[in-house]
């Protein structure tokens, strides 16, 4: 067993092809085999026809014939899944099937009637084994129903409450028939089933009704025999007693207030007059009018004592007769304030004598109210007995005027609707001559390239062990591949690449040679201008704010600016990713110069953070950190959230965002297509700001159209190679700025 033998006798996949094919008299066998089994399936069995009819279960009472509670609520019946399933029970069910066979006459009918061409052999076979039933010991209809079911299907259709009912017959007009026939007996069903319960509900109603009409005017005329016999006429509100005792109350707290209020006024009036003499403290002696004329008078008598007092002296005949007149009118007002005093204290006696009368009256019908509190019970207990009666009875009889309102049974709200109804198929559905003949006819052939491939192999396994060697395995020789014995291929050896140095404005083209049968030709990119690199955050700031004013890197930004606006006027591209080859900040501080320099002239611009990097471009404009794109793809924020504005031009800025790690970068790059093409429909320029140059770059600003490159003359290669690999991603337009000092950056970053 040598590798030798092996060559001798190996075979592969296109040997065991070739094997099959010379086998071409088996397959056109099978073919023709596969044929015929399906003409004869398509002649052979009798076309079969299927029609559908839809029912939409629901409750169809309205709020004018549903039947109230007594607290006014209507009862709605809740159709849901279990009600559904109900229902499709109720539509199988034999009755609705026997129903529906006597309403069509199919019992005994064509192949409702299996007898009707006797019992094959097969069918005595499998009857004698036990395998089926014997239909002729089954009356007519269980033969009709069996075939029913067998051809019956009822199904939800789902997420809703509608019932499918399919029947297959041989007939399209039968299928058809017993499909509606069945959906109208069972909406029919449900509207006797509402018919039925309100017949019962009518019947029992009437009786009930009877005799509550009778218990009701016994309990009334029993509660106004006791009223009168034991004398409880009632007032507005109760008894005629209950009503006097609540007035006599009422009338004592009056009286009783009356009198001592008289007698505080007395006493306050008194208490005046003992203290200081005079009553003009009191406002009830004030408001008297014989009080108020004296007080009229006693002033009249003051102003003329005063008047005579500028003429005379004290003891002048007229001034004593002014004060004598006025000393009578003091008296005088004394006496009226005590004369009002008593009637005060006459008042309060009256007041007293009132209220006592009025509790002796009280006391009496008290006593007698006690007497008749047992007959008042004895009352309010036949009043409760013929309320409930009364209510019963009004109850009894809304509910009979609901049911007298559906007695016809086509006011039936029911539970169902027929939405779909069945029509006669035009075609059967079984057996489609096409489609059968055609699967048929692609089994017979599979089968005979299944055997034809078996025998092969069987055939290759005999050749191999007639050689003196086993088979081996059927994978090792699907895949070996063929034996090559000679293969002389020249090949050039790749020759290292060829940059001259930068020149501009010109393109210079590179000749570059790999292992392939042709040579590819790369496009150096042209350089299109030259800024310093700025060593700290600080100087960017500067030299950013001088860019700004038209002063330090307004020209050589301008050209980049310039250069981007070429491309996009040739090309039409409006997304651009500016990295750095070998420099530190450049790509960030060029990023948002040249958006600046572009948002000035008018063109609306936004630059990208793509690099989680730092500087970045928001750290150029002074944008804390927060959620940007990773959290924009994370699902975490929105673009509105993720945008922000430069505070010194028109320029916006989107944050990579507050995560840096590789499965971020990863989301990031994944979406970065479908970023950019949303926000280049708002904008007209988007730069990329992709950071230093590195192996995952090109996934970064995939979606760009345009590269611009920022490296040291010492790293033109680097620059070469990397517009090389963007070309092969679709970014063909890149340019070239060239650093300067960059050696004198570095230096100063590491001071």
């Amino acid at each position: 067993m040598n590798q030798q033998a092996y060559d001798t006798v190996s075979f592969s996949m296109s040997d065991l092809l070739f094997g099959i094919l010379r086998r071409r008299l088996m397959l056109a066998n099978f073919l023709v085999m596969g044929l015929c089994l399906g003409l004869a399936v398509v002649t052979l069995f009798k076309p079969k026809y299927i029609s559908e009819a839809q029912v939409l279960v629901d409750n169809l009472s309205t709020p004018y014939d549903q039947s109230t509670s007594q607290q006014g609520e209507q009862r709605v019946e809740q159709i849901d899944e279990r009600f559904v399933a109900s229902q499709i029970a109720v539509i199988d069910s034999e009755d609705q099937g026997q129903k529906v066979l006597r309403q069509l006459d199919l019992i005994g009918k064509g192949e409702f009637e299996p007898l009707a061409d006797g019992v094959g052999t097969i069918k005595q076979w499998l009857i004698s084994a036990g395998f089926s039933n014997d239909p002729r010991l089954m009356t007519p209809e269980e033969r009709a129903y069996d075939t029913l079911v067998d051809n019956l299907t009822v199904y939800p259709l789902p997420m809703s409450n509608v019932i499918g009912i399919k029947y297959t017959a041989s007939d399209g007009k039968t299928a058809a028939d017993v499909a509606n026939a069945l959906a109208e007996s069972y909406v029919l069903s449900t509207r006797e089933r509402q018919s039925g319960n309100t017949d019962r509900a009518r019947t029992w109603l009437s009786a009930q009704i009877d005799d509550l009409r009778g218990k009701v005017s016994k309990s009334e005329a029993a509660v106004e025999a006791f009223r009168s016999e034991q004398g409880l006429l009632r007032g507005q509100t109760s008894t005629l007693s209950s009503q006097e005792i609540s007035e006599l109350n009422s009338q004592i707290t009056l009286a009783e207030t009356a009198s001592s209020e008289a007698e505080a006024r007395a006493e306050e009036i008194a208490g005046v007059l003992r203290n200081t003499g005079s009553v003009d403290a009191s406002a009830e002696v004030l408001n008297s009018p014989v009080i108020q004329s004296l007080r009229q008078q006693q002033l009249s008598i003051s102003r003329k004592i005063t008047d005579l007092s500028a003429t005379y002296l004290p003891g002048h005949p007229k001034m004593r007769a002014a004060q004598k007149e006025s000393d009578q009118i003091d008296k005088q007002v004394r006496r009226e304030a005590i004369k009002i005093v008593d009637s005060l204290r006459g008042q309060a006696n009256i007041a007293s004598a009132r209220a006592a009368s009025l509790r002796e009256r009280l006391d009496e019908l008290k006593t007698k109210e006690g007497a008749t509190l047992q007959q008042d019970v004895k009352l309010k207990e036949l009043e409760r007995e013929a309320s409930a009666n009364r209510t019963l009875l009004e109850t009894m009889l809304a509910r009979y005027a609901d049911a007298n309102a559906r007695q016809d049974l086509n006011l039936q709200p029911g539970y169902a609707r027929i939405i779909n109804t069945a029509t006669a198929a035009s075609a059967p559905y079984f057996p489609k001559v096409g489609p059968t003949v055609l699967i048929t006819t692609l089994m017979g052939l599979g089968l005979g390239f299944g055997l034809a491939m078996l025998f092969e192999i069987m055939n290759m396994a005999a050749r191999l062990q007639q050689a003196g060697v086993s088979a081996p395995p059927l994978a090792t020789v699907q895949n070996q591949p063929p034996t090559i014995e000679t293969a002389h291929v020249s090949r050039t050896a790749p020759q290292p690449v060829v940059v001259p140095d930068l020149v501009e404005p010109e393109f210079v083209e590179l000749k570059m040679q790999r292992p392939t049968p042709k040579p590819q030709t790369v496009i150096q990119p042209q350089l299109v201008a030259s800024i310093n690199s700025p060593a700290t955050l600080a100087e960017s700031f500067a030299l950013l704010k001088e860019t700004t004013e038209g002063r330090g890197l307004a020209e050589p930004v301008a050209r980049i600016a310039a250069a981007i606006g070429d491309i996009r006027a040739k090309t039409g591209a409006k997304a651009y990713c500016m990295m750095s080859v070998g420099g530190f900040q450049d790509a960030a501080f060029a990023s948002v110069a040249v958006a600046r320099t572009l948002a000035m002239a008018g063109i609306k611009t936004i630059v990208i953070d793509a690099d989680p990097g730092r500087p970045a471009a928001m750290d150029m404009v002074g944008l804390p950190m927060g959620a940007g794109l990773a959290e924009l793809v994370a699902g975490s924020a929105d673009f509105t959230k993720v945008i922000q504005r430069d505070p010194a031009s028109e320029v916006k800025i989107v944050r990579f965002g507050q995560r840096g790690d590789d499965f971020a970068r990863n989301q990031v790059a994944t979406r970065m297509e479908a970023i950019l093409e949303a926000l280049t429909q708002i904008f007209d320029v988007v730069l990329v700001h992709a950071g230093e140059a590195s192996p995952f770059t090109p996934n970064a600003v995939k979606g760009t159209r345009a590269a611009v490159f920022l490296a040291p003359a010492s790293r033109q290669r680097d620059a070469v190679s990397a517009a090389a690999t963007l070309a092969q991603r679709g970014i063909h337009q890149s340019v070239f700025v060239k650093l300067e000092n960059v050696a004198n950056a570095n230096e100063r970053l590491a001071s």
